[in-house]
This record gives C-alpha cells, sequence and structure tokens, in this order.
C-alpha cells in the first residue's frame, strides 16, 4: 500500500491562528477552509528535516509567508482518500516569521482568527480540532 505523508501548518501571529481556504478548482473538499500543508514529495538523496522544510516550502506556496521558530508537531491522524489513498497527516505549530498572508496556489482566500471565530467558519473535517489544539498549545 503506498502512503502519502502530508504536513499542516497552525501558524501563530498575534495570539491568532491562519486559516486558508481550498481553491474551487481542488479535488479534496473545494472552498472548505483548512490550514496550510502539502504533500512531502519523493526526493532524490536524502534531505534532513524534511518535515519542517516541506511545511516551510508549502506554506510559502500557498499564504506567501516564511514562518520558523519552533516548529513542533501537535497532532496526527491517519486517513484514506476517496480513490483509497492511505494518508498519513501531521500537523505542526510554528510562527509567523514575515510577509502578508494573502492567498496564492490552491487557495481562495485567508484570514487571521481567534479561537471565538472558529464556528463562523466550515472547515474539512478534523481542521476544527487542530485548530483548537493549537489555540490550547499556544495557552489562549
Amino acid at each position: 500500500m503506498l502512503h502519502s505523508i502530508i504536513v499542516n501548518a497552525l501558524v501563530v501571529k498575534d495570539n491568532k491562528i491562519l486559516i486558508s481556504q481550498r481553491g474551487s478548482n481542488e479535488n479534496h473538499d473545494p472552498g472548505k477552509w483548512t490550514i496550510p500543508g502539502g504533500k512531502v514529495e519523493q526526493t532524490k538523496g536524502n534531505i534532513r528535516d524534511i518535515l519542517e522544510e516541506t511545511l516551510k516550502k508549502e506554506v510559502a506556496e500557498e499564504v506567501d509567508i516564511e514562518v520558523g521558530g519552533d516548529i513542533k508537531l501537535v497532532a496526527n491522524n491517519t486517513f484514506i482518500r476517496t480513490g483509497g489513498q492511505h494518508v498519513v497527516a501531521m500537523i505542526f505549530i510554528c510562527h509567523w516569521i514575515k510577509g502578508v498572508a494573502k492567498s496564492a496556489e490552491d487557495t481562495n482566500d485567508v484570514a487571521w482568527i481567534t479561537e471565538n471565530e472558529l464556528d463562523s467558519y466550515d472547515f474539512s473535517p478534523n481542521v476544527k480540532e487542530y485548530i483548537k489544539r493549537g489555540f490550547k498549545y499556544i495557552g489562549i
């Protein structure tokens, strides 16, 4: 069985977490709100810290900001996508470094939200729980 590994970012700035709206042409949950991230691509050779490096690259591609700081794993799970692909999802908390968040690759919109705003958005499955963990982790 082939596995796909995805990394997602709970990006923190000013006690808010960044969310992004999936593009209308996305195969998986088009138009729903999520957190930025993407697949770990197959590489040629060894790459140190591949999960963290992929996370930084995907956030830059999707919402045009730089993230870093103390990157910590806060959640992980598995699921089966339509078509039978087994996905291992890893959710990391990280911090905004620079840039203005905006919709870029595969996203329609972005928003910095507080925990009180969670019910205002239609999230992909599990995402709301990831964000709640993020707020708990940062002590809000």
